[in-house]
C-alpha cells in the first residue's frame, strides 16, 4: 500500500507542469447551464446555475499535451478527475458525481482567449436517497487569459 500511495503522489508532481491555462472563464454545458470558472495550475474550480439548480464542480488537470498535427495552431488536449456537486431548487435532494475528463483547448494569438471543449463521463449519487447511476456531462468554455 505504501508504494501505491508513493507511485501515485510522485504521478501527481510528474503532472503539476501540466494544466489548462490559467485564468478566469465562462463555460456552458451539462448540468450547469451557465457558470464561472476559475483555473490555476492544475485546479480547476467552477460554479454556476444548472437546468433544475445549482452546480459546481474542482477538476485536477493531470496531463496536457499538443495535439499532433495541429500544435501550430496552439490546439492541445488534456485529461483529468473531477467531482462535482448539485442542487435542484427546491429539493433536498443533493447529487455528487465524481467523474474522469478529456477535453481539447485552443490558444488563440489574438485575442487572448482559450476556448475548449471537454467530456465527462462517471457516477451520479444522489442523497439522501443513496441512488446512483452513470453520469455523462459536457462543457464548452472560454478561459481569459
Amino acid at each position: 500500500m505504501r508504494k501505491f500511495f508513493w507511485g501515485l503522489l510522485g504521478m501527481f508532481a510528474l503532472s503539476v507542469g501540466f494544466a489548462q491555462t490559467p485564468g478566469v472563464g465562462f463555460y456552458s454545458g451539462y448540468p450547469t447551464y451557465l457558470g464561472f470558472q476559475y483555473q490555476s495550475a492544475n485546479l480547476r474550480l467552477g460554479a454556476g446555475f444548472g437546468f433544475f439548480g445549482i452546480a459546481g464542480d474542482a477538476a485536477l488537470i493531470l496531463a496536457k499535451t499538443s495535439l499532433p498535427g495541429y500544435s501550430s495552431m496552439g490546439m492541445s488536449w488534456y485529461y483529468g478527475l473531477g467531482l462535482g456537486a448539485s442542487m435542484a431548487f427546491g429539493s433536498t435532494v443533493f447529487g455528487v458525481y465524481p467523474h474522469g475528463l478529456v477535453g481539447v483547448e485552443i490558444q488563440l494569438p489574438d485575442p487572448p482567449i482559450n476556448p475548449y471543449f471537454e467530456g465527462q463521463l462517471g457516477v451520479h449519487v444522489l442523497f439522501p436517497t443513496s441512488t446512483f447511476g452513470p453520469y455523462f456531462a459536457g462543457r464548452v468554455g472560454v478561459i481569459l487569459r
